[in-house]
C-alpha cells in the first residue's frame, strides 16, 4: 500500500528550492547586491517631472547607482519648494589606480550632477554625474538625511532662468521709445531735406563714376598707345643693340690704345725733366754758353761805350 506525499514535506522542499533559484540568481545575474553603497542627496528647486524611483545614475554612460526616493519639502517658513532626490551609488564602480575614489573626493575634483533625459518619446529622466571644474560646487542651506551632491541645471533649465530673469515690461517700453524716436526722426522735415539731398549727391556721385569710366577708358588708350610705342622703342634697341655694342667696343678700344700712348708720351715728357735727361743736360749747357756770351757781350758793349776808339786803334795792353 502506497504511501501519500506529507504536504509539510512538498511545501517545504518548494520554499527552499525557491530559495535557492533566487540565491543562484542573484550570484550569476552580474548584480552587485553585496558590495557597499553610498547614498547621496540631490536638491532641485525647479522641476524634475520625468524622474522616478529606479532611474539609473550614470557616469560616463556606465551605470553606477540609481534613484531610490523622491520628495518634495517647503524650505524653511517661505513657499519655496525642493524636490529632494535620493541616489544611491555603488562604492566599488569608481576607482583611481585600482583603488576606490571617495565621492568627496570626486567633488573635489569637479563631480557635479545634471538631469537629462533618455528618450525624448517617454521624456523619462535619469542623473548623469560628470566632471565640469568650471562650474562652482554650490550646496543649498537645507538640513538633509544623506551628504548632499552639487547639481548643475540642465541648458533648458539655464535658458529659461535666463529668460525669467529679463525684465520684459522695461524691454518692451525701451522697443517702445525707440520706435518712437525712428518714427519722430523719419517724419523729421530736416530728415526729409536731408533724404533729398542724399538723392542729389547719389545722382552726383553717378555722374562722377560715369565721367571717371570714361577717363578711365581714355587713360586705358592712351596707356595702350604708349606701351605700343615703348615695345616699338625696345624692339628697335634690342635690334641695333648688338651693332651698338659692337661700335662701343671699338671705341673703347682705341680709348684705351689713346691712354697706353698717353702713358708712354707722359713717361718720357718725365724722363725729359728728369736730373738724369742727357736733353736737359745739353739745355743746362746751351743756357750756361748764352750767359756766358751775353756777359762778353755786355763786357764789350761797356768798353765800346767807354772806348769807342777801340774799334779803330784796337783794345790796349
Amino acid at each position: 500500500m502506497s504511501r501519500s506525499a506529507s504536504p509539510v514535506a512538498v511545501g517545504l522542499f518548494t520554499v527552499v528550492a525557491l530559495a535557492l533559484a533566487a540565491l543562484l540568481v542573484l550570484l550569476f545575474s552580474g548584480s552587485n547586491w553585496w558590495s557597499p553603497r553610498d547614498r547621496y542627496m540631490l536638491i532641485y528647486d525647479t522641476s524634475i517631472r520625468g524622474l522616478n524611483i529606479g532611474a539609473p545614475v550614470t557616469l560616463k554612460g556606465v551605470k553606477i547607482g540609481q534613484v531610490t526616493d523622491i520628495r518634495s519639502s517647503l524650505h524653511g517658513k517661505s513657499i519655496d519648494v525642493l524636490n529632494l532626490v535620493t541616489i544611491e551609488i555603488d562604492a566599488t564602480s569608481m576607482e583611481a589606480g585600482g583603488k576606490p575614489v571617495s565621492v568627496e573626493e570626486l567633488v573635489k575634483r569637479g563631480l557635479r550632477a545634471q538631469l537629462r533625459q533618455q528618450s525624448l518619446l517617454t521624456g523619462l529622466l535619469y542623473v548623469d554625474v560628470d566632471f565640469d571644474p568650471s562650474k562652482p560646487a554650490l550646496y543649498k542651506k537645507v538640513k538633509t538625511e544623506y551628504p548632499q551632491l552639487p547639481t548643475t541645471p540642465t541648458n533648458l533649465q539655464q535658458l529659461t532662468r535666463d529668460l525669467e530673469s529679463v525684465d520684459v515690461n522695461k524691454l518692451v517700453n525701451d522697443l517702445q521709445e525707440t520706435f518712437s524716436g525712428i518714427n519722430k526722426l523719419l517724419n523729421d522735415p530736416a530728415m526729409q531735406e536731408l533724404a533729398g539731398n542724399m538723392g542729389s549727391a547719389i545722382h552726383s556721385l553717378e555722374i562722377a563714376a560715369n565721367d571717371l569710366s570714361k577717363m578711365g577708358i581714355r587713360l586705358g588708350n592712351d596707356y595702350a598707345q604708349v606701351a605700343q610705342s615703348a615695345n616699338t622703342l625696345l624692339t628697335d634697341i634690342n635690334r641695333d643693340m648688338p651693332q651698338r655694342l659692337a661700335t662701343l667696343d671699338e671705341a673703347l678700344a682705341k680709348l684705351n690704345q689713346s691712354a697706353a700712348t698717353l702713358e708712354e708720351f707722359s713717361a718720357n715728357a718725365a724722363f725729359l725733366v728728369s736730373d738724369d735727361s742727357p736733353t736737359l743736360f745739353r739745355l743746362n749747357s746751351a743756357s750756361k754758353s748764352i750767359n756766358e756770351a751775353a756777359e762778353q757781350l755786355r763786357n764789350l758793349s761797356d768798353l765800346l761805350e767807354r772806348q769807342p776808339e777801340v774799334l779803330i786803334f784796337g783794345k790796349p795792353d
